[in-house]
């Protein structure tokens, strides 16, 4: 079924924080990622991306409700700036419905309004979102790795 022909992709609003931080909660609980998040340490989490300089929050809103979210800033590299997606995900029950493509194409249109050299993102690549990114394009950096100390 493709839910995103009545999907809207808008501006987070903060009445959308509790839908936005249960689905949050519930995505990475779950499998594959099986995280212990509460709805305290997201908020904070979740929080500190919208603190953020030049950053921008969208929600994708089914006929339901808030369905997934989007965390994203802009950052200067070299003479232009990039999107940096800092977070991206979409509630359980709304997955492999066409959703995160629809709210990936609303930063995408977001990104070439403003101007923007590309999109940029860090993911796992033994986690299903790797695949999802793939399939819309991202590839990964030839030279540059992700180190944990």
């Amino acid at each position: 079924m493709d839910a995103s022909a009545s999907l809207t992709v808008r501006a987070w609003r903060p009445a959308d924080d509790i839908s936005v931080l249960e689905g949050f909660v519930a995505t990475y609980n779950g499998e594959p990622w099986n995280d212990s998040w509460t709805l305290d340490s997201a908020a904070q989490y979740l929080e500190e991306f919208r603190a953020m300089p030049r950053s921008t929050t969208l929600v994708a809103v089914a006929p339901g409700g808030v369905v997934g979210a989007v965390y994203f800033h802009a950052r200067t590299w070299q003479d232009t700036s990039e999107i940096f997606i800092d977070e991206f995900f979409i509630f359980p029950a709304s997955q492999r419905q066409g959703i995160g493509r629809t709210l990936m194409a609303a930063v995408r249109d977001r990104a070439t309004a403003e101007g923007m050299a590309a999109l940029t993102l860090i993911t796992d690549r033994d986690m299903p979102a790797f695949g999802f990114y793939a399939g819309l394009g991202f590839r990964e950096g030839s030279t540059q790795v992700f180190m944990i100390g």
